[in-house]
């Protein structure tokens, strides 16, 4: 039978969650077109492999020390190993920083359509109907592809993550590789001791209305410890210094999809939403009544965020 393939995503033996929101994608897709849900794991090991089993019924592990360390060509080629051994009609790939860099290489070799950056998908009449975002998210748009075989990526926050269930299987599939064109070196950690903020459940975001470092160290990390949250910023706050870049938010930052975003001081620029317009629940704090911030807030705060947030602190 025909298969919805995900491509595991993972880094450092730690499996990303948009994996696990891809294996409940795939799981609605297959049912759709009458095919199978599964997953492919690429890595040194079955660790891994035996984690996302949980989560969808069979998995394929290509184990080899070429994907040990993620490059383009290493994972193109042991998706092709995987779609040569199996019947898979569609690939299913994080729209993260490494599957954007390979999802069209894979989409090459299996010589079929692509579509990129979808939050939703539907099968209607045997075509899947992908979602997405075009216009910095002011517009959404259908797309499907006119090939038997298709290629997605999907933001994260698209679909929920579903609670783990049995033990799916496992099996080995043989990849031999050649004409790896990258290898890496040396990986720099620039998060060191902090969580990725695309897997926060909490956020308190500060932008240019903080009017300088000091004064966002002052107002924003403080809450932010009393939260329990991440820290992050608009651009001009990375910009300025004021915070590491890895915390910007935004269409040229991270996309986050955190159960409470809190935004003091942003006016809602359409490249900061995309990045935080998937949250549960957004919270902004801006004297501006006109700020875009307050069309997709879920509450807003009118109001002089040095006051406002005193006055949450003292409540807290």
């Amino acid at each position: 039978m025909a298969k919805i393939l995900v491509i595991a995503e993972h880094r450092d033996g730690v499996l990303s969650e948009g994996t696990l929101e891809l294996c409940k994608a795939a799981k609605e897709i297959a049912t759709g077109l009458g095919a199978e849900p599964a997953a492919a794991v690429f890595a040194k090991d079955d660790a891994i492999a035996n984690e996302v089993a949980k989560y969808i019924p069979e998995v394929f592990l290509v184990a080899d020390a070429a994907v040990e360390v993620y490059t383009a060509d290493a994972y193109t080629q042991a998706a092709k190993a995987v779609a040569d051994a199996q019947d898979i009609k569609g690939v299913l790939i994080a729209h993260s920083y490494d599957g954007v860099d390979f999802a069209a290489k894979i989409a090459m070799a299996l010589d079929c359509g692509i579509v990129s950056n979808c939050n939703k998908a539907a099968v209607d009449g045997g075509n899947v109907i992908f979602t997405r975002n075009t216009y910095n998210g002011k517009i959404q748009e259908e797309r499907k592809v006119n090939t038997d075989k298709f290629v997605a990526t999907f933001e994260k926050g698209a679909y929920e993550v579903e609670e783990a269930g049995g033990a799916g299987s496992v099996s080995a599939v043989s990849a031999s590789f050649s004409d790896i064109r990258t290898s890496v070196k040396e990986v720099i950690e620039t998060m060191a001791g902090s969580v990725d903020i695309s897997q926060a459940k909490v956020i308190v975001a500060g932008g240019r209305g903080l009017k300088d470092g000091d004064k966002y160290k002052e107002v924003i990390l403080p809450l932010a410890e009393k939260l329990g949250a991440e820290y992050a910023g608009s651009r001009p706050v990375i910009d300025s210094g004021w915070i590491d870049p890895a915390r910007q938010v935004g269409q040229s930052g991270k996309t986050v999809t955190p159960d409470l975003y809190l935004a003091a001081g942003i006016s809602g620029a359409i490249q900061h939403v995309a990045g935080m317009k998937g949250a549960q629940c957004i919270v902004a704090i801006n004297k501006d009544p006109e700020a875009p911030i307050f069309n997709i807030a879920t509450y807003g705060i009118v109001g002089d965020l040095f006051e406002v947030i005193p006055a949450m602190m003292e409540n807290l």
